[in-house]
């Protein structure tokens, strides 16, 4: 009779045979992503504050994986152009998306059209960073905080016309949301990214906006706009002398965040294997210091937690969505009152270079249009109303 210790395999065999088959998928992966590299959408332009968040998150994903993780900027339709793009993109772990709570909260309330279901076509690897938006104004206009801003729109009785990146993102809503509590008049002017956006804003063509912290930072710190107040359930660590938009006097402390996002059939293995490895880069002190000067935290939570955050925060935003169907029905009751050349020029800049005659002429109307980076980004009805009425000439 053999010896039963010759005839069955020892415990520490077997645990290294266990081992071995669980490293398997990972060792397989990593043979298979020689010379591939991984793919971070970023579904904005460059320049903005997802896109640095994206180079950050990147450059550091890369060391932790040894790997080559490269940005890929996916602009259009307020960042839903490059979330669709990935949500159809294979589930091979090659192909992420940095989403934010515009692409993956709000725009489900706003976009019936939406080419892909957030909840159905995505899973959730990692918050990377979570905090509030930054209300910015041109240096030269003359208030320099919410209250400040909200009597002077009071007492001119015009419009106080602002700029977002885009139609249903986190900084449209979260002005919505100041334009609902406070009932004063105020139209949307959307933009394709926060840089154009924040170079109108510098450049005086208009003079307030909502953009992200990161975005607005190297403008603020050279004193070429100035922040009115943050929104969020905190003052953003890289503005702390910038008061909320609650402690201003407005009930909104909804947060937005950035989420490190993959195709929803991404296989658990790889879920778990970036989801470890993006972990892992949060905890670096550089990482969090870096985004804290972005004014964000980063403040890991597990991916459940998320998953509940995430689901809370769409409720929100469906409500506050709700609101648009009010907007277009106040616009259509008005718009009589926007015919009027000289309130082009003030939705424009009291300073605008566009020419008086221009706004009386109706041969000039298309040129304006053409070559404003302002006048073709605005998708508002007051606006379109103005053009249409000096097209007829009234």
């Amino acid at each position: 009779m053999k010896n039963s210790c010759t005839s069955m395999p020892s415990r520490r065999a077997l645990l290294i045979s266990a081992a071995t088959l669980t490293a398997a998928p990972l060792l397989a992966h990593a043979a298979n992503t020689r010379g591939k590299a991984i793919r971070i959408v970023v579904p904005f332009p460059a320049g903005g504050g997802t896109d640095v968040m994206g180079r950050l998150i990147a450059l550091e994903l890369g060391r932790e994986l040894n790997a080559t993780v490269i940005v890929d900027n996916v602009p259009g339709a307020t960042g839903t152009l490059g979330s669709a793009q990935v949500a159809r993109s294979a589930p091979d772990g090659f192909t992420l998306l940095l989403g934010i709570s515009a692409t993956h909260s709000i725009a489900p309330a706003l976009f019936k059209d939406l080419k892909y279901s957030p909840e159905r076509d995505f899973v959730a690897l990692a918050r990377i960073a979570h905090g509030g938006n930054v209300l910015v104004a041109n240096a030269k206009y003359a208030a320099d905080t919410l209250p400040e801003m909200l009597a002077l729109v009071k007492r001119s009785g015009a419009p106080l016309m602002y700029g977002s990146w885009g139609t249903g993102s986190g900084g449209h809503l979260a002005v919505e949301s100041i334009r609902l509590s406070t009932g004063i008049p105020m139209e949307h002017v959307p933009y394709k990214g926060v840089a154009p956006l924040l170079q109108d804003l510098a450049g005086g063509q208009i003079e307030v906006a909502m953009a992200d912290v990161a975005g607005a930072l190297p403008l603020l710190q050279a004193g070429k706009i100035k922040a009115l107040a943050v929104s969020g359930r905190k003052r953003s660590s890289a503005l702390p002398q910038v008061p909320t938009l609650v402690e201003s006097g407005v009930a909104f402390d909804t947060e937005i965040w950035y989420t490190l996002f993959a195709p929803a059939k991404l296989s658990p293995v790889e879920v778990q294997r970036l989801a470890q490895a993006s972990a892992q880069v949060l905890l670096q002190p550089r990482v969090v210091e870096k985004i804290r000067s972005l004014g964000m935290e980063a403040e890991p939570i597990s991916r459940e937690a998320f998953e509940k955050q995430w689901h809370e925060d769409t409720a929100v935003w469906a409500r506050l969505g709700t609101s648009g169907e009010g907007q277009r029905r106040h616009c259509e009751l008005n718009k009589n009152n926007y015919r009027r050349p000289q309130h082009g020029i003030h939705f424009l800049s009291q300073k605008s270079t566009v020419p008086q005659a221009v706004w009386t002429a109706h041969s000039a109307v298309p040129a304006i249009v053409a070559g404003s980076p302002l006048l073709e980004a605005i998708r508002t009805c007051h606006v379109q109303t103005l053009l249409g009425a000096q097209a007829s000439g009234q």
